[in-house]
C-alpha cells in the first residue's frame, strides 16, 4: 500500500474597512493534513483540521478503500525540492496602524469616495511526501490590498475596485494607482464614434480554460475538439501555467497531487498552436495523456482537474505602452459574462476609461463587449502585454478589436 501525505497550514492578518474606517481584524490560522493510500487501483482518503495522529489518519485512509474508488497509483518520482519565499512584510504589531495609515491617506486625498473591503498579510505553506520518497515544500508570504470603492453620491454597492497581491507593501505606489483611477473619474465622455480597440484583462480566456481540460475535450463536448496540435491563435498567443517559484504570490511548484511541471511551465497554447490538456494522475492515465499539474482536491475528497494557479499570457516582458500606442477603451469592471458552445464571448462593461497613449483621460457609459475566442486571439488581436497603467497592482492584458454593443 502506497502513501501521500499532503499538510497545508496558513495564517492571515486581515483587516476589515468600511466606510472608509477600519471596523475589524481577523487574525486566522489553519492547519489541513490530508492522508491518500493506494492499493489494487483504489484510493482511500482521509483528512483532518489541525494536528493530530497520522497513524490514526492513515488507518481512516486506508479503511476508506473499502468505497472501491478507482485511481490510478498516484506516486511521484523522489523528487527532492524546498522553496521558501516568506519574508517580513509589515510587522504584526505595526499591521493595524499601517492599514488606519493608508485609510486615512485614501479619505484625505480622495474625499469624493468611500473604500471598504479588506487589506491582509496572508502567509502559506504547504508539504507534500509520499511512499516514492518524495518530499516537496513551499512556503510564501503577499499583502493583499483588496478594495471596493464608491462614489460618495453612487446608488451602487460599489462603482470600482483595486486588487493588488505583492511580497512587498508600497503605499505610496498603491495610492497613485487607485489615483489613476479617480482622478479622472468624473470626467464623464460620450462613447467613442470611431471603432477602437479594446484593452480588457485575461478574464475572457479565462472562460475558455473548461474547454481544455482532458476529459471534456474526450467527450467531444469542448469548443476545441478535435483541434489538438492544430494552430488556433496568432503566433503571439501563449496561454500556460507558470509555476516558477516567485513568478506568482502564493502559488507552489506543485499540484495537490505532488505533480511538478518541467521547467516549472505547461502549455495549453503554444505560439498559437493549441498544443495541451488539463489533466490529474487518473485522467491522464485514463486518456494516455501528459501531466500538467492540475490536480486540485478539497479537503478530504479524492482528487480532480481544477487546479489552474499561475495561468497566465505569456507578455514576454512587453509593456502596453511599448506594443499599443493611440487612444482605446480600457475596460475596468464587468459583470458576469459568458462563452457559447462555439467560443462567442460577451459580458457587460459596467465600468470603462479611454485610454490615450498610456494615460487614462476619462470615464465612458456603461456598454456591452463581444466577440469569439478564435477571432479575439487571432484577426483581431493587436498585442498582449504587460498593464503598466499602474506601478504596482500588477496584470496581463489583451487589446483586441472587441465588438461593442452600445445600450
Amino acid at each position: 500500500m502506497n502513501k501521500q501525505k499532503i499538510v497545508e497550514k496558513s495564517r492571515s492578518y486581515a483587516a476589515t474597512l468600511a466606510a472608509g474606517e477600519v471596523s475589524s481584524l481577523r487574525i486566522k490560522e489553519d492547519e489541513k493534513t490530508v492522508i491518500r493510500v493506494y492499493e489494487d487501483g483504489k484510493i482511500g482518503v482521509a483528512g483532518r483540521i489541525g494536528e493530530g495522529d497520522d497513524e490514526a489518519l492513515e488507518a481512516q485512509a486506508a479503511a476508506a478503500l473499502v468505497q472501491n474508488i478507482p485511481y490510478p497509483d498516484a506516486m511521484c518520482g523522489g523528487e527532492k525540492r524546498h522553496i521558501d519565499l516568506v519574508k517580513d512584510i509589515i510587522p504584526e504589531d505595526e499591521f493595524l496602524n499601517t492599514v488606519r495609515h493608508l485609510a486615512s491617506r485614501l479619505k484625505e486625498r480622495f474625499p469624493d469616495f468611500i473604500f471598504s473591503d479588506k487589506f491582509a498579510i496572508e502567509e502559506e505553506a504547504v508539504s507534500y511526501s509520499d511512499s516514492a520518497d518524495t518530499d516537496l515544500s513551499y512556503a510564501d508570504k503577499a499583502v493583499l490590498v483588496g478594495l471596493s470603492i464608491k462614489s460618495a453620491g453612487s446608488a451602487n454597492i460599489m462603482d470600482l475596485g483595486y486588487y493588488a497581491r505583492k511580497r512587498h507593501y508600497d503605499e505610496d505606489a498603491v495610492v497613485e494607482d487607485i489615483a489613476k483611477l479617480l482622478d479622472v473619474y468624473s470626467n464623464k465622455l460620450p462613447l467613442p464614434e470611431e471603432k477602437l480597440p479594446v484593452i480588457m484583462d485575461m478574464s475572457f480566456v479565462q472562460h475558455a480554460l473548461s474547454h481544455v481540460v482532458a476529459e471534456m475535450y474526450a467527450s467531444g463536448a469542448s469548443l476545441f475538439a478535435g483541434k489538438l496540435g492544430q494552430k488556433l491563435f496568432d503566433e503571439c498567443v501563449n496561454i500556460l501555467i507558470d509555476r516558477t517559484p516567485g513568478k506568482n504570490e502564493l502559488s507552489p511548484f506543485f499540484d495537490s497531487e505532488g505533480v511538478t511541471l518541467e521547467g516549472d511551465k505547461f502549455y495549453f497554447v503554444k505560439d498559437g498552436v493549441f498544443c495541451g490538456l488539463a489533466t490529474y494522475r487518473r485522467s491522464a492515465a485514463m486518456l494516455n495523456l501528459p501531466l500538467s499539474g492540475c490536480g486540485y482536491a478539497d479537503f478530504d475528497a479524492v482528487p480532480q482537474c481544477g487546479n489552474f494557479r499561475g495561468i497566465e499570457l505569456d507578455t514576454k516582458g512587453k509593456k502596453l505602452s511599448e506594443v499599443f500606442s493611440g487612444k482605446a477603451i480600457y475596460v475596468s469592471v464587468t459583470s458576469g459574462g459568458d462563452m457559447t458552445p462555439d467560443g462567442k464571448f460577451a459580458t457587460p462593461v459596467m465600468l470603462a476609461y479611454l485610454y490615450d497613449n498610456g494615460k487614462l483621460v476619462g470615464t465612458l457609459p456603461e456598454f456591452g463587449v463581444s466577440g469569439n475566442i478564435f477571432d479575439l486571439l487571432g484577426k483581431d488581436l493587436i498585442a498582449i502585454a504587460k498593464n503598466d497603467v499602474y506601478g504596482y497592482m500588477d496584470e496581463d492584458v489583451v487589446v483586441a478589436n472587441f465588438n461593442i454593443d452600445k445600450k
